[in-house]
């Protein structure tokens, strides 16, 4: 049996002898404790910092053994086995307890998603969201006329990254399926479908549901072709104004060179990314709107009017691939 202990102390009979306080037997009993594996570092350390009166009684008990030395040598075996003890218990309660981190990974799928769904919308207030620009300068030429397209606060920014990796998949997840996102062209649009390293896929196109986007630039057939790759997308809305008309698919370019005089006036219908458009299914809400408030001409009026029948009828008809590949 080690003579180190609160019970080879209490068959010597030093708690009576030296006259030992309440607290300082408490602290040795509870060391004992420690060791047998009763208690932890941590409540043994909170026994220590809750109570002045115990960390006081630790100093005096040192010093008393240390005048029972003097006095009488040989108590030197058990005094030093009592001031080691006591310099134990300050070592552990001196010790910064471990940080606990909540096992967040461990709570239901339910319960994350309304977790997280409460932290995106009390740093994203609006529905709408206008991602940052992640284009290269010189990349894309095309006039900013949306409002917003630079608005992004310091938690915006942050948030994604405070989450960590593990949780970054799941915010993303969420985050890309409530809010809609607003492009100012579709040269912009193509860079977040592609990703940053030009991947076919990326996170955002795996998961939004809710896109609006300004219809111009030369990119507009390749980002609407690409809408096809997201399988989540229930809502496109396409704003359209004079920048719409001034890049022609490849068939109206065609036809231009051999029917000049039609070509006079251009028409939606040979705007660049009709046809890739066409192409879509399996949509719930399709809109073509004016991106300017003022009252357009009736040339563009009917325009966006006709469509936003034809892309209606034709974007919101089931879609016979997903459906075969879920079934």
């Amino acid at each position: 049996m080690s003579s180190k202990s609160w019970y080879a102390l209490k068959v010597k009979g030093a708690p009576s002898r030296y006259k030992l306080s309440k607290n300082i037997q408490i602290l040795l009993q509870c060391l004992d404790d420690y060791y047998s594996g009763s208690i932890d570092a941590t409540e043994l350390g909170r026994l220590v910092r809750l109570s002045p009166k115990r960390r006081t009684s630790i100093a005096n008990t040192i010093a008393k053994c240390a005048e029972i030395i003097k006095k009488e040598p040989d108590e030197v075996r058990t005094c030093v086995d009592i001031i080691e003890m006591c310099t134990e218990v300050l070592e552990i309660a001196d010790k910064k307890p471990p940080i606990e981190v909540f096992p967040f990974m461990k709570l239901p799928m339910e319960i994350r998603d309304r977790i997280l769904r409460l932290m995106i919308n009390t740093v994203f207030r609006t529905d709408t969201v206008v991602p940052a620009s992640n284009m290269s300068l010189g990349t894309c030429r095309c006039a900013i006329l949306m409002r917003g397209t630079a608005f992004q606060t310091a938690p915006m920014k942050t948030l994604p990254t405070l989450l960590g990796t593990v949780l970054k998949p799941e915010f993303c997840r969420i985050f890309f399926r409530e809010k809609t996102f607003r492009f100012r062209c579709t040269c912009e649009l193509l860079v977040h479908l592609t990703g940053r390293k030009g991947s076919t896929r990326s996170t955002f196109a795996e998961n939004v549901r809710h896109i609006s986007v300004h219809w111009c630039g030369k990119d507009s057939a390749k980002a609407f072709k690409l809408l096809a790759s997201c399988r989540q997308l229930e809502t496109l809305t396409l704003a359209v104004s004079k920048s719409t008309y001034n890049n022609l698919s490849e068939r109206a370019l065609l036809m231009r060179d051999f029917f000049p005089f039609a070509f006079r006036n251009v028409r939606i219908t040979d705007a660049l990314g009709l046809d890739e458009l066409l192409e879509l299914r399996g949509l719930k809400d399709v809109q073509v709107v004016n991106l300017h408030k003022a009252m357009p001409s009736v040339a563009i009026e009917m325009d966006r009017a006709g469509a936003s029948r034809l892309l209606w009828s034709k974007l919101t008809q089931p879609n016979e691939e997903h459906d075969a590949d879920d079934a």
